[in-house]
């Protein structure tokens, strides 16, 4: 088999582990946020914001790199075929 083809096959799957991870990553912290900025609290005052923004940026950035890594997912197995 082609040496080039051979090593687009072990990219592919590192960043197939890599996909996964950041999808079981993401569920957290969706579930993290929503236990943080619980929507039915009665004084809004005493929910920790602090930690939900940092939260929702950790979420964004997991989010920015998912799409990155579907796309290279995409490119890879496009090339492969």
């Amino acid at each position: 088999m082609n040496p080039e083809r051979l090593q687009m096959k072990g990219l592919l799957a590192e960043h197939k582990k890599r996909e996964s991870r950041l999808d079981s990553e993401i569920s957290g912290r969706m579930m993290l946020i929503r236990t943080i900025l619980n929507p039915y609290a009665e004084d809004v005052t005493k929910l920790d914001t602090e930690s939900g923004l940092n939260e929702m940026t950790a979420l964004h950035k997991a989010a920015n790199e998912l799409r990155e890594i579907r796309a290279k997912i995409a490119r890879l197995e496009s090339d492969l075929e």
